[in-house]
């Protein structure tokens, strides 16, 4: 405490208005002076007194409190401190700074900890935020504890020059190695089956050993090579599904590390087809085949092979046949040759009237079983005894016709699995879809039904057999909602769905989880067609668990948001 006295002064006008009467006072006094004034010290005294009077002088007494000066100790508690028992060194060399620091008089000791974020290690937000409410001549000194680097730091120093000296401590031993492995180019999407190069360079303090390189995709190995550290690699990487492969690269562990953690890099490569092979089969010319071309000519992904049979074989009559075709119909080239060729094969209202042999049906089924896809849109003729479903294809459909034909008005509607399922979920208004007049009666023995027509009876049936999917349509009608009818319908998003699903596109499954980063942590959504799904477990790489409420945003479809740190969902 310091006391003491002084004369201060209170002025009764602003200094402006006080300097401006002094001015003209002393001009007053002047004129008087020069015209021969008797007294001109008592004016000036008067004049004097005058205006000490508005000063208003006052005797103050002073009680003084010195203020302290600040220092801040910032200790770095980031992710990266967990390692090799750097943050209990941190901690502890943060505690003896702000220990001695306290010894000192007249000194003011704050400590704050800098925790790490999506961002990196924020250092200089803290200092700025630990010492915005002390004035700048009372900071005495800044004493940073870390391990590396700021990810907030300034662009210029000298921006920081007015919080103070600041003095960096840094923790770890300087002479312990550590492998790390750094990704140079990583594609973001590659063709199916093709290879893609990645490149990458293991960095290794210890010189330039071989280094043992695997490559995982989805957690199945890929690949493994040899390289050299510290010079770039590269290694080709296939991928062998649509949609998104976490691909992963991993370096074995050096002679001294401290982390295993930077030894692996991972990226999201969008498995992508070059182009879609579509086999359409029109059994005989009708409104409803221009709807299937266009819809897949329109698609620059899919490659479209498509035949109508404009009359049927037995008919007899004079015409040579060298004109019964437009083109030939090239069934062992199609069928034998170059089947496996085709992701997708439709047969769009075809009947057996034997252009294609019946060993054929078999092989169509088997390229079902390892992967293909099958369309069938039923017309009338499918109830009959030239039906598909009495070739070698019933083994794989999962409906049977009952051999009846309702002729009569119907709305299609998504059943209640339809209402789940990622191919009919969402299509809009179905009270207000337009009216078909045909549908083959059909019993539905297993698939899943997501369309019901004519008094529920089962209108589109999809299922899997083996790697492959089957789809059956029992009425050859979405051209009625292509032309309006009735209103008209979402055909075009139907059957594009439709057809995308066949295909296996990973957008349509119907079990599905996918995790994207945000700037709050992860999003998570998942697809079901079961009942709302358990909280999703998240495990971050350090073994750390979390859990997360999913929310339903639509039928099937569920969203939440979770905890960010390099995680894997369960």
């Amino acid at each position: 405490m310091i006391a003491g006295s002084r004369i201060g002064f209170d002025p009764a006008l602003p200094l402006g208005i006080l300097i401006a009467l002094g001015v003209i006072a002393a001009l007053a006094w002047a004129i008087y002076l020069w015209r021969g004034g008797g007294a001109p010290i008592l004016r000036a005294l008067g004049l004097l007194f005058l205006f000490l009077g508005l000063m208003q002088p006052q005797w103050v007494r002073e009680t003084r409190e010195p203020a302290q000066d600040v220092a801040l100790v910032v200790v770095d508690q980031s992710e990266s401190l967990s390692l090799a028992g750097r943050r209990d060194a941190a901690r502890a060399a943060g505690d003896e700074m702000a220990r001695r620091l306290s010894e000192q008089p007249g000194l003011d000791v704050r400590v704050r900890e800098a925790r790490g974020g999506p961002d990196g290690t924020m250092i200089a937000s803290i200092i700025e935020d630990a010492l915005a409410d002390v004035a700048r001549d009372r900071i005495g000194a800044v004493v940073i504890v870390t391990d590396g680097q700021a990810a907030d730091a300034p662009e210029n120093p000298a921006d920081m020059r007015a919080l103070g000296p600041a003095h960096v401590l840094i923790v770890g031993d300087p002479a312990r190695g550590d492998r790390r492995l750094e990704l140079i180019s990583a594609p973001t999407f590659g063709i199916v089956g093709e290879p893609m190069r990645v490149t990458g360079r293991v960095i290794d303090p210890s010189g330039d050993a071989q280094v043992r390189v695997r490559v995982s995709i989805d957690g199945a190995r890929a690949t493994e090579t040899l390289v050299r550290a510290n010079r770039e690699f590269s290694v080709n990487v296939t991928l062998a599904k649509r949609g998104r492969n976490m691909v992963i690269v991993e370096a074995d562990a050096g002679p001294q590390e401290i982390t295993l953690s930077n030894n692996r890099a991972a990226f999201a490569a969008n498995g992508v087809r070059d182009r879609l092979r579509v086999l359409l089969v029109t059994g005989e010319p009708h409104q409803g085949a221009r709807v299937w071309r266009n819809l897949l000519k329109s698609d620059p992904a899919v490659d479209l092979v498509h035949f109508t049979i404009l009359r049927p074989p037995e008919k007899q009559d004079f015409v040579p046949l060298s004109e019964l075709a437009l083109i030939p119909f090239p069934t062992e080239e199609l069928f034998e040759r170059r089947l496996g060729e085709f992701d997708l094969i439709i047969f769009d209202r075809y009947n057996r009237r034997g252009i294609l042999q019946a060993y054929y049906f078999s092989s169509i089924a088997r390229r079902v079983e390892q992967g293909g896809a099958l369309l069938i849109t039923a017309g009338e003729g499918e109830a009959g005894l030239d039906g598909m479903h009495r070739t070698a294809l019933a083994a794989i459909l999962p409906s049977q016709p009952t051999g009846n034909v309702i002729r009569r008005a119907y709305r299609p509607a998504p059943t209640t699995l339809g209402q789940r399922h990622p191919v009919t979920r969402g299509l809009p208004n179905p009270e207000r879809w337009g009216r078909w007049s045909m549908q083959v009666d059909a019993r539905a023995a297993g698939g899943q039904t997501v369309l019901s027509g004519a008094d529920g009876r089962p209108l589109l049936v999809l299922d899997r057999a083996g790697r492959g999917r089957v789809a059956q349509l029992w009425s050859d009608q979405p051209w009625l909602w292509a032309r309006g009818y009735d209103g008209g319908g979402p055909h075009g998003e139907l059957l594009r769905r439709l057809a995308h699903w066949l295909m296996q596109e990973p957008e349509l499954e119907d079990e599905r989880l996918t995790l994207d980063p945000n700037s709050r942590g992860l999003t998570i959504e998942r697809s079901t067609l079961g009942a709302a799904p358990d909280p999703v477990e998240i495990i971050a790489p350090s073994g750390a668990s979390s859990s997360a409420e999913l929310d339903p945003t639509a039928p099937g479809l569920y969203r939440g948001e979770g905890a960010r740190a390099g995680a894997r969902a369960l």
